[in-house]
């Protein structure tokens, strides 16, 4: 494995980081995004609907470290069964800022007695980005591994998602992190990359959705008219499609990375955090401001846990 520590940190701040700024904008238009901040983009906000002060994030982060923690309670070994009593445990708490309808529904369910396989919603309204926002330590984890890499995203996905393009976004978040944090040069971060992802994750609606991010990014598409071609909402083809063009518009910066990301509108927590996992794992941990570094909710425990990853890894 050629990783270094800092990494594996600079993917999950990433992670938190394009969540608490996309978190006060959630189902916002572009437009009526720009009215808010009034010139302020790049500043964490509070949304006092939700009861979040700047800084804060929501079930997007939560998540990815609730599954972090069970991969490190377990050794490394991305057990579904254990992952979702950590989910369940996560809902026990309370503290459940933004959580899904679907993972709603699925811890529900395995808090009634379903076993793992059997909690996660199923069908075509299962494909949401439930799956790709949290599954960040298993492409730090597997970094060397993709074929063990394909398994664990769909031990997880299944969770509370059971569809095959929540399986395929978990997969193409996860090939671009494990890409990310092995690879020393951001020259390889060019639009050749996702000809790559497709064939790594396979034909399915995520794949198209790549393949037109692609031509978008060789014909110079502005993000902000890209991004809404391929759209924002909770759909999980979107989500990855807009998240992975925000990133390889501008490889080399972190900040417009995750600004363009939340600027789109629609699910801007989420896409921002996929677009943030992604640019820290290329990027590392000293390439993002560090005013996000300090007030980020959080920042030194994400830090803390990243390391456990990078030690199993």
């Amino acid at each position: 494995m050629n990783a270094d520590s800092t990494k594996f940190e600079g993917c999950l701040l990433g992670l938190a980081i394009g969540d608490a700024l996309g978190m006060p904008f959630e189902g916002m238009r572009t437009s009526t995004i720009k009215s808010m901040l009034g010139g302020k983009a790049g500043e964490f906000m509070p949304c006092r609907d939700r009861g979040l002060r700047a800084g804060q994030w929501t079930d997007d982060t939560k998540m990815a470290l609730k599954l972090a923690e069970s991969i490190a309670r377990k050794n490394g070994k991305v057990d579904p069964a254990d992952i979702a009593r950590a989910y369940v445990e996560w809902y026990d708490s309370g503290d459940l800022r933004g959580i899904g309808r679907a993972t709603l529904e699925a811890i529900l369910n395995l808090k009634s007695g379903k076993p793992w396989n059997e909690s996660g919603k199923r069908g075509e309204f299962a494909a949401g980005n439930g799956s790709a926002m949290r599954c960040a330590p298993i492409g730090l984890l597997n970094c060397g591994r993709p074929e063990k890499m394909k398994e664990d995203c769909r031990l997880d996905a299944v969770v509370t998602h059971n569809n095959d393009e929540a399986v395929a976004g978990s997969r193409a978040v996860c090939f671009f992190i494990a890409r990310g944090v092995t690879q020393s040069d951001l020259l390889e971060a060019k639009p050749e990359l996702v000809s790559e992802c497709i064939e790594y994750i396979g034909p399915c609606e995520v794949s198209r959705a790549l393949e037109r991010a692609r031509k978008l990014l060789i014909e110079g598409a502005p993000a902000e008219a890209a991004v809404y071609a391929l759209g924002t909402s909770g759909y999980v083809v979107e989500t990855v499609a807009s998240a992975v063009f925000c990133f390889l518009k501008t490889p080399e910066s972190f900040e417009t990375t995750v600004v363009e990301a939340v600027m789109g509108g629609g699910d801007t927590d989420t896409t921002a955090a996929v677009a943030g996992a992604i640019s820290g794992a290329w990027n590392g941990l000293w390439d993002i401001p560090r005013r996000w570094v300090e007030q980020v909710e959080g920042s030194a425990e994400i830090r803390r846990v990243a390391n456990e990853l990078f030690k199993l890894a």
